[in-house]
């Protein structure tokens, strides 16, 4: 959360910092969104997350099993990246919208308050 200064108002630091994550975000995404290679490389973590799920009761060994869950969850983090950084981006519009629309929008208190 952004702090606020004495007077009640955003730093104008902390307002750059998130129109600079905004940015960030949209970038990524949009990134993710148009390159041919990204969409090869999801294929391929899906089919080898695919493999996983199809083989895992072939693995006896315990550590190994231990090591192909990793794999797995490593491949849907991958996976889930693009996601991630659209909801990162939503929750920093929604937060810059809020300070740049201090009437309309109340902030949401994390100390128990509204």
């Amino acid at each position: 959360m952004v702090r606020k200064s004495k007077n009640n108002q955003i730093p104008q630091d902390s307002i750059d910092l998130l129109a600079k994550r905004i940015e960030e975000c949209e970038s990524v995404v949009r990134h993710l969104d148009e390159c041919p290679a990204w969409k090869v490389i999801e294929k391929d973590l899906k089919m080898c997350k695919q493999e996983i799920d199809d083989h895992w009761q072939d693995i006896t060994d315990d550590i190994k099993l231990g090591k192909a869950r990793e794999i797995k969850y490593a491949y849907l983090h991958l996976l889930n990246l693009k996601n991630k950084y659209q909801e990162d981006l939503n929750h920093s519009k929604q937060q810059m919208d809020a300070y740049q629309n201090p009437k309309t929008k109340i902030l949401k208190d994390y100390d128990g308050g509204e």
